[in-house]
């Protein structure tokens, strides 16, 4: 007999991590921009994307053994207590440095509650149902990414950024009742010492920086490549995106349980390779569709299955510590994407920045091939 996936903590799950995804990363490309607006320079607003990062990374190294230990409702609970207020101070930060304290705090929020959501994901779905399960959360962490920048352009160009800063604490308070309800397997004692880091998801946290390292560039710098190539309909490579990323769900996670994580990881990275090619080349709005169609469908195989990988690897009692050295894979990449890939951009054009971003596509593609065929895990998970 199957093994029941959809439960109703499961929903609860799946819905509050849209929520946060979609609540919080409507500042990633407008916090920057409310920098400059009030006297703050770009060095600055690159310290909105900056500190955050590193902040939200030492908190999931904390956060995953909390996890282990105290269980995965009560740091939901916390992680988003804090990005609530450090949210609603946001109202009265009117000067830069008071924004990048704030920014830091948001790291801390962020680093415990996507941490913490992804641990309650890992215990509540069935062992032999891993890639579909965790394929399903990680559809709402790609298409919450996906659909915050079309929201928050939307939101920016409409009203002001005290109104997505409303948008954004009714989403968060919205996601901390649902969270009260939520009934989690009973906590079991802990074994084992505190870590940082899981041993058996560092090579799928490699990977996942590698591979969000382009992302953190589309994610920075689209609204000015949009600019660059005199297209304002640039919202639409979101669009693309996040229906590839639905797309891509109603396949990947059961290819994943059924026949391992090689048939869906390769095939995403190559696709995801075409799609940045084809962005480095668009020259208007339907090319630039093109290529989110591929890149987003690459994406949403590639990362959930990366994610499902991390936590097949790792003990029972340690899925948080795992999925906190997963998801810091993310922070890094997105972190050094969005400043090494600046470089490139400064000195030659963005076209071209995007072009030598799918270097790091291929060489996660080198580890994935050298080390799984090394330790012979090719066949199958």
């Amino acid at each position: 007999m199957k093994a029941k996936l959809w439960t109703k903590d499961y929903v609860i799950l799946l819905v509050s991590s849209l929520f946060l995804y979609i609540g919080f990363q409507i500042f990633m490309p407008t916090l920057p921009a409310q920098i400059i607006k009030l006297g703050g320079t770009e060095t600055q607003a690159s310290l909105a994307v900056g500190l955050f990062s590193l902040v939200a990374l030492f908190m999931r190294v904390i956060a995953g053994g909390l996890n282990d230990r105290f269980g995965a409702k009560i740091m939901i609970l916390v992680g988003f207590f804090v990005l609530i207020a450090v949210t609603v101070n946001l109202y009265w930060s009117t000067f830069v440095s008071a924004l990048l304290v704030l920014r830091l705090f948001h790291g801390v929020g962020w680093g415990i509650t996507t941490t913490s959501i992804a641990t309650g994901v890992s215990t509540l779905v069935p062992p032999n149902r891993t890639g579909e399960g965790i394929g399903f959360y990680g559809l709402t962490t790609a298409l919450g990414m996906s659909l915050a920048p079309i929201i928050a352009i939307i939101l920016m160009n409409q009203f002001s950024f005290d109104f997505l800063i409303g948008f954004s604490i009714i989403l968060m308070v919205l996601v901390f009742l649902l969270a009260t309800q939520l009934k989690m397997p009973k906590q079991g004692a802990v074994k084992h010492k505190m870590q940082l880091f899981d041993k058996g998801a560092l090579l799928p946290a490699v990977l996942c920086m590698l591979m969000a390292f382009p992302l953190g560039g589309i994610q920075t710098f689209m609204m000015i490549y949009g600019l660059e190539l005199h297209v304002r309909m640039v919202w639409i490579f979101f669009v693309g995106q996040a229906i590839m990323v639905l797309v891509s769900r109603t396949f990947a996670g059961r290819l994943y349980d059924l026949k391992g994580h090689r048939v869906v990881i390769i095939p995403g990275i190559l696709l995801m390779s075409v799609g940045l090619w084809w962005l480095s080349l668009t020259t208007g709005v339907w090319s630039l569709f093109g290529s989110s169609l591929f890149f987003g469908l690459g994406y949403g195989m590639v990362q959930p299955s990366l994610q499902a990988l991390a936590v097949d690897r790792a003990a029972l009692d340690k899925k948080g510590i795992a999925n906190g050295t997963f998801l810091s894979g993310m922070d890094v990449g997105m972190a050094l994407g969005s400043f090494g890939l600046s470089f490139i951009a400064a000195h030659y054009n963005y076209a071209l920045m995007y072009r030598w971003s799918i270097v790091t596509l291929l060489i996660f593609l080198v580890i994935y091939l050298v080390v799984f065929r090394t330790k012979r895990l090719l066949p199958g998970k």
